[in-house]
């Protein structure tokens, strides 16, 4: 199915990676956590890059597979523990033009965001960054721990979007989308690279300008 940004009723976004880069952040809250269970990691933000967009069980398996010394649920819920306690403290840095965008587009759009973060995760960003009353709706994995796809339908439903899109920087991102029937904008800024978006956008000033130039046709 092709679609045109005039048919776009909604925009989606992913955080990491297309809002901001918290990964150093992140590799701290590793840290912290890894160390509360008395193992070593010694994580750094480039260390975590490549796996943003992933969901927390598959980062799990990445950064330390066979040198989990606890068992996942107990780790993964220190996890969250930790990250709610630091994030708001340690925050990330928003990519330049962000909070000037989202004014724009929130004139035009509805605006929501999508993460497979920790359940306070993106209470956390918007606390932090001051972009709250830019977004109708918020939704993590660590609120409702099902696939990205599935959450991104659940959000399509509660909100009766007609046709919504989700914008992020992974090719995961865009595979998730594409499973929720939801076309996908890649955020060419973020960290991955994308092979079959709907479209590409190199800034979110670029973005922001074709999303409201269909707005004023």
């Amino acid at each position: 199915m092709s679609y045109n940004l005039s048919d776009i009723d909604a925009i989606i976004f992913d955080m990491d990676g297309t809002m901001w880069n918290a990964t150093e952040s992140y590799a701290k809250v590793w840290n912290q956590t890894c160390a509360s269970f008395g193992m070593e990691a010694g994580f750094r933000g480039s260390d975590l890059v490549k796996y943003m967009g992933m969901s927390i069980d598959s980062i799990l398996d990445h950064l330390l597979g066979d040198d989990l010394v606890v068992g996942r649920q107990q780790f993964l819920e220190a996890l969250a523990v930790q990250e709610d306690a630091m994030m708001p403290l340690l925050g990330g840095e928003l990519y330049p033009g962000i909070v000037d965008c989202l004014e724009q587009l929130n004139r035009h759009y509805r605006l929501f965001m999508l993460s497979n973060c920790s359940a306070r995760g993106l209470i956390n960003f918007v606390n932090a960054t001051g972009t709250a009353h830019f977004f109708e709706g918020l939704l993590t994995q660590g609120e409702r721990p099902v696939e990205k796809s599935e959450n991104l339908k659940y959000m399509t439903e509660k909100y009766s979007l007609k046709c919504p899109t989700y914008v992020g920087d992974t090719q995961e991102d865009c595979n998730q989308a594409h499973n929720a029937g939801l076309p996908f904008v890649h955020a060419q800024w973020g960290f991955g690279s994308c092979s079959n978006a709907e479209w590409h956008f190199v800034t979110i000033q670029d973005l922001t300008q074709n999303f409201l130039n269909t707005t004023q046709l």
